[in-house]
């Protein structure tokens, strides 16, 4: 393999994670220069990588005016900024590796598509579980037949208190207007792509979707209860959302919680983040804040195949995590991602039972996303460097299906109606 240049366009969190690749494998991989608005971002990445500050790009533009400097991007900025800072990087020869979702607006995930293929542009996904080890192993199960032709499909994400209460709630994605994504497209595009992907080669149909906001609301807000958890707030200690419980006792997901200070968020004092909670989002009362996100939503897909699947999507749960069942004509697979274990039931006429087999993947998880976020970046430099596609590749043409089921699903939740695939391609 050759070594391929890169740019990480966002140095916050998931820049930072796919960087990581660049310092376990520089020989194939190397980090050439940075774009991002932030000073302590931009300073991070100089000095992780040993970049020369010519090299240290405030913005796109800048990164263009410079001329072509590497062989692609890794575009790692808010859900929002996704288009307009893609589009320059193809028309400039960049390949992209963008993180999901794609966009929020169907005709501008068409619009990339057709960009990347007008300027002979790779645009990869950033769909990281299809990488995990267990979700791999599952495709494979299909692949050779083991369960014969698929016939039906169950799905759900659990999404975990301090995670909902941190990112959903408190947190940037609050709101579809603030981040440009809803839930389902935020936390479960990657699970609506998983399902396309595992389905095969036949494309979704018809949508049709539930879903609501029925726990942080002003109406279920206690008696009583202040507007900022650390200041004002008389039953904040009998209070299992309270911000000084989550992120002073326990330190609840520092990542999300610190980001956006002026220091790293491993660097914060105990006094910069008792000022951090009185004065932004993450000290205000759960049941107060602005957001409008659904907290649970259920999506049913017909393929076109006849093949049936379903997700559902819960917030709040106390035991989080992915589940998965597919049922075909042989037999069955089942698991639970977060134990990395899938079990596969095959029936067998003579005995008029099923044997069964376990799959362990957890020894083969070796990075974030179960083991799927540094596998998606080595997917990505092998592609760059001219060898074959693997299965989980995610390139833009296969992952158009994936955001339009969720698209559909939100405008069906919204319109109580069903909502079909046909309509995003008129």
């Amino acid at each position: 393999m050759k070594t391929i240049y890169a740019v990480i366009v966002g140095y916050g969190d998931r820049g930072r994670v796919y960087g990581q690749y660049a310092l376990l494998h520089p020989e194939t991989f190397q980090i050439v220069a940075v774009v991002d608005p932030l000073d302590m971002n931009r300073n991070k990445a100089k000095e992780t990588f040993d970049l020369p500050e010519e090299r240290c790009y405030r913005s796109v533009e800048e990164l263009i005016r410079a001329g072509k400097i590497a062989d692609c991007a890794l575009n790692c900025t808010m859900d929002e900024l996704h288009v307009s800072t893609t589009l320059p990087l193809l028309d400039a020869g960049y390949d992209v590796l963008l993180e999901k979702p794609v966009t929020s607006d169907p005709k501008q995930l068409f619009l990339l598509k057709e960009r990347a293929e007008k300027n002979h542009c790779r645009l990869m996904i950033c769909h990281v579980l299809r990488y995990a080890p267990f979700y791999q192993g599952i495709k494979r199960v299909l692949a050779e037949g083991k369960i014969g032709t698929v016939i039906a499909m169950e799905m759900s994400e659990h999404v975990g208190i301090q995670h909902v209460i941190t990112a959903y709630i408190r947190g940037k994605w609050r709101s579809n207007a603030r981040s440009g994504s809803s839930m389902l497209l935020a936390k479960s595009c990657h699970d609506l792509d998983l399902m396309c992907w595992l389905v095969g080669d036949s494309a979704p149909r018809a949508v049709v979707s539930f879903g609501k906001r029925t726990v942080f609301i002003p109406e279920n807000a206690p008696k009583g209860s202040g507007n900022i958890c650390t200041l004002d707030c008389p039953v904040e200690k009998d209070c299992m959302y309270s911000a000084k419980k989550m992120y002073l006792e326990h330190d609840t997901m520092g990542f999300l919680t610190w980001a956006g200070m002026d220091t790293y968020f491993e660097d914060v004092t105990e006094e910069q983040k008792e000022q951090h909670l009185r004065e932004s989002d993450f000290g205000k009362c759960v049941y107060k804040l602005d957001g409008d996100l659904y907290d649970h939503q259920t999506v049913a897909v017909e393929f076109e195949n006849g093949v049936t699947a379903s997700m559902s999507l819960i917030s709040n749960a106390t035991y989080p995590g992915r589940r998965i069942h597919i049922i075909g004509t042989k037999g069955e697979i089942s698991g639970f991602l977060e134990n990395s274990i899938y079990t596969v039931r095959i029936f067998g006429a003579d005995e008029m039972s099923y044997r069964e087999e376990q799959f362990d993947v957890s020894e083969e998880i070796d990075s974030g996303h179960m083991g799927g976020d540094l596998r998606l970046v080595e997917d990505f430099v092998k592609t760059e460097s001219g060898m074959p596609c693997s299965v989980s590749t995610t390139s833009i043409q296969d992952s158009i299906n994936g955001h339009l089921c969720v698209y559909a699903a939100d405008r069906s939740a919204q319109e109580q109606r069903v909502v079909y695939i046909k309509e995003y391609n008129d």
